[in-house]
């Protein structure tokens, strides 16, 4: 409906004592181009039970009413100052603000007085500097993902309050430089932290003793990230860890051996790599090995031949390894033999 321009009172009926939309919960408006003003009448009762409300293509709307029952509300390509109409939403349990172009910075206003958030997503605000909200009060906040925000340079130190945080994906920040001790070391909650494409990230801090309750790890497409800038030693709880096309990673931090819960490790694309550790058989609970695209790691160490619980090898574009781990002739073949599932792609040797 590009044409409309506003939403009045003529919305909800002329009888002020009848209740409008009374039954409706969801609610979907996309492509209305021109819409600046949705204004609520004065003494009627409008949408009592809209829990669920998603905006999209709507870049001039400036202004909604105050759907005081809304629990979930996402925002795609809006104007950014329909944001400011976000702030008295105190039932809010997930919040979406996805595609808008001109926005700079999250205000602390936005996030205050609401205790029952659950689910943040922020993506596609390549203006994005910063994220000024303190996050006090977010108590039930399980879910936060920051997606290509490619100027935003720093998370607030206010993240250490996020101690019920269970998922925390960044990806595509490229302006992003540390993830400090500061910033993530008190999620003492944080069951998964996934951090991709972030070109400029060199350092990143997990060493802290709160983590403990992590169990899944991603760190993928970090081209500037060389190693930890601290030796994590606290993550019993990991279950999965994947390092992935960082080029610049030359070993695994001396500190993850402690990881003895272990199952799944993931290494691809790490040139730098040219050995796996001794102590690799601390992760007495491995089942999954996958490495791939390590053109310079050349041989196992014994320790994996220690690795009783081992299921499942694979091996992709490693030239040298592949070739030491042939079955029944290469060097490194007894040091695998004992593992029912193998895989090793085949690569020409020149």
């Amino acid at each position: 409906m590009s044409k409309i321009t506003f939403i009045g009172e003529e919305f909800y009926g002329d009888d002020v004592t009848v209740t409008s939309f009374p039954s409706l919960q969801e609610l979907f408006m996309a492509d209305f181009a021109s819409l600046r003003e949705w204004s609520s009448p004065d003494g009627k009762k409008i949408f009592p039970k809209l829990s669920k409300l998603i905006l999209r293509n709507c870049q001039d709307l400036v202004s909604i009413p105050s759907f005081t029952s809304l629990k979930h509300l996402e925002l795609h390509n809006c104007n950014s100052a329909i944001l400011t109409c976000m702030e008295e939403l105190s039932q809010l349990t997930t919040l979406v603000i996805d595609r808008f172009p001109d926005l700079i910075s999250i205000l602390k206003n936005l996030l205050r007085d609401k205790p029952h958030l659950e689910c943040l997503k922020i993506s596609s605000c390549p203006k994005l500097q910063s994220l000024l909200s303190e996050f006090r009060g977010l108590n039930s906040l399980r879910s936060l993902t920051i997606r290509w925000c490619e100027e935003l340079q720093m998370l607030p130190q206010g993240f250490q309050n996020l101690t019920g945080l269970e998922y925390l994906e960044i990806s595509d920040c490229h302006s992003l430089i540390t993830l400090s001790e500061n910033v993530i070391g008190h999620l003492r909650s944080l069951q998964t932290l996934s951090i991709e494409n972030c070109s400029s990230l060199t350092s990143i801090s997990i060493g802290s003793q709160h983590l403990t309750s992590l169990e899944y790890l991603a760190i993928m497409y970090c081209p500037s990230l060389a190693a930890f800038r601290d030796n994590p030693q606290h993550l019993s709880a990991l279950k999965s860890l994947a390092i992935i096309s960082c080029p610049l990673i030359e070993f695994l931090p001396d500190g993850i051996k402690r990881a003895t819960a272990l199952r799944s490790l993931e290494i691809h694309s790490c040139p730098r790599i040219t050995q796996l550790p001794e102590w690799l058989d601390n992760f007495a609970a491995l089942r999954t090995l996958a490495i791939s695209d390590c053109q310079n790691l050349k041989t196992f160490p014994v320790a994996i031949r220690r690795l009783s619980k081992l299921q499942h090898l694979s091996i992709q574009d490693c030239p040298r390894l592949q070739e030491r781990c042939q079955q029944d002739r290469g060097e490194d073949w007894w040091k695998i033999s004992h593992v029912p599932y193998r895989y090793l792609a085949t690569t020409n040797l020149n």
